[in-house]
């Protein structure tokens, strides 16, 4: 099972919400007509088969973990070489 954070970021345009797991791979999951979205709905987004611009999925993903690290929920290893 996935464990989500509870950042999750609206994109009308995309008719989808995205969402990041804990070690910040991207998902997303569609909204219906009224604006709902079913949170059993959540898939991992492929960068490469994906309809949406890859550069502007990497924006989205990287705008959730920093809104993660603001939250408290996601930490960065830091890469110290020795």
């Amino acid at each position: 099972m996935t464990n989500f954070t509870g950042v999750f970021l609206t994109v009308e345009n995309h008719g989808c919400v995205y969402t990041v797991c804990t070690e910040g791979e991207l998902y997303s999951a569609p909204m219906m007509s009224n604006g709902n979205v079913n949170f059993n709905e959540f898939d991992i987004v492929d960068f490469y088969e994906n309809d949406e611009d890859q550069e502007e999925l990497k924006e989205i993903q990287a705008a959730l973990i920093d809104m993660m690290m603001r939250a408290g929920l996601y930490f960065r290893q830091s890469s110290i070489a020795a």
